[in-house]
């Protein structure tokens, strides 16, 4: 309520003539129309925000995608997929002509050829163990827009869980520090992994300074499948939820989600999203062949369908007893900083499982 009443007051100046006052007030209707969607056809706002994509042309294309992205958002409410498709697909084609297509699918295929070479086996359990009582981390990882953040709020209701969050060290180990990843850890080395271990697990020490509940924290980042060779090389008895769901439900959420190109490249493209969605899934199963015991598929689809038998599941991986406190997951107060904020701020509902229906004649690039 109290962010609507803030956009009001920008949206109300929408007759200044300051260029960045009126961008101002175009985000500001975007953003206002997401949390207050329209009802009808006929409602006046779809028609303002319909002035609004035009005018924002003048104002840079990350205003101009923004209210496409919204506009398309409400007619998508509405059951108007037409318009809706529509609105994405000059959003996604606006940030495509001015972030440039940096998708690029033979480097994609060669970085999964590459993990696969450099972690063709098991590694050695060389580890040293947890300290007992000490949380140990839980991997989540999967598609982006494949239910890790539903997943990983679910957990955090268990008693015995700490959510951790989007942590970045591993990325950012990798990709700095380990430069050129995988290439540099081809070869085990143990008195290095041992090394990187104590770092991961200080730097999780320091995001909890109150301490840490629990027989688990969860790190949940989408892109820790990439790195789940490297993960079992520093923790050799993690654990690692990775989420799925219908690819071509998968897909179009990727397509229809407002993601930047430094973190999903492929995300403005139909075409690249099923190519990149390829890659990942031929990585996962080189993963699965080499820890079948450590991974565990989590369906979001069966999830919906059947919340407490599929979580029964879960838990049961994890070693943990069945909370049915855990479906309580949207009442908690926890920071989330992911797209699925307001998801999992709603009881469990079933309304995006088989949405790829209603865009079904738009999605054979995808396909």
């Amino acid at each position: 309520a109290q962010a609507l009443a803030c956009y009001a007051k920008l949206i109300a100046r929408e007759a200044v003539s300051d260029p960045v006052d009126q961008g101002l007030c175009l985000e500001a209707l975007a953003r206002s129309a997401n949390l207050s969607c329209p009802q009808s056809l006929h409602d006046p706002l779809l028609a303002q925000l319909e002035r609004a994509a035009l005018s924002a042309a003048r104002h840079g294309h990350v205003v101009r995608s923004n209210v496409l992205f919204a506009l398309g958002h409400c007619y998508d409410k509405i059951g108007a997929y037409e318009q809706a498709f529509a609105s994405y697909a000059k959003s996604n084609r606006c940030q495509l002509r001015f972030t440039g297509r940096r998708y690029d699918p033979v480097k994609a295929r060669e970085l999964t050829e590459a993990m696969i070479r450099a972690f063709p086996q098991r590694s050695e359990d060389t580890a040293q163990p947890t300290a007992s009582g000490a949380a140990v981390p839980l991997f989540i990882c999967g598609m982006y827009r494949s239910g890790s953040t539903l997943i990983e709020q679910v957990l955090a209701a268990h008693p015995e869980v700490t959510p951790g969050g989007e942590m970045d060290f591993l990325i950012r180990l990798a990709a700095e520090r380990l430069a050129p990843f995988p290439a540099s850890v081809a070869h085990q080395d143990t008195a290095r992994d041992a090394r990187f271990a104590e770092e991961y697990r200080a730097h999780v020490a320091g995001l909890f300074p109150q301490g840490l509940h629990g027989t688990y924290v969860t790190d949940k980042r989408p892109d820790n499948f990439l790195l789940i060779g490297f993960i079992k090389r520093l923790f050799p008895n993690a654990k690692i939820v990775h989420t799925t769901r219908n690819p071509l439900d998968n897909g179009l959420s990727v397509y229809l989600q407002h993601l930047v190109h430094d973190v999903a490249p492929y995300s403005s493209d139909l075409r690249d999203i099923g190519h990149y969605f390829g890659e990942y899934r031929r990585l996962m199963r080189h993963w699965q062949t080499l820890y079948p015991e450590s991974i565990y598929s989590f369906d979001y689809d069966a999830f919906v369908r059947s919340p407490q038998s599929t979580l029964e599941g879960l838990f049961k991986f994890l070693d943990l007893p069945y909370d049915a406190q855990v479906l309580q997951f949207h009442t908690l107060k926890n920071t989330v900083k992911t797209a699925s904020y307001w998801q999992v701020r709603k009881p469990l509902y079933g309304s995006a499982s088989g949405r790829w229906r209603n865009y079904a004649k738009h999605l054979a690039p995808l396909r």
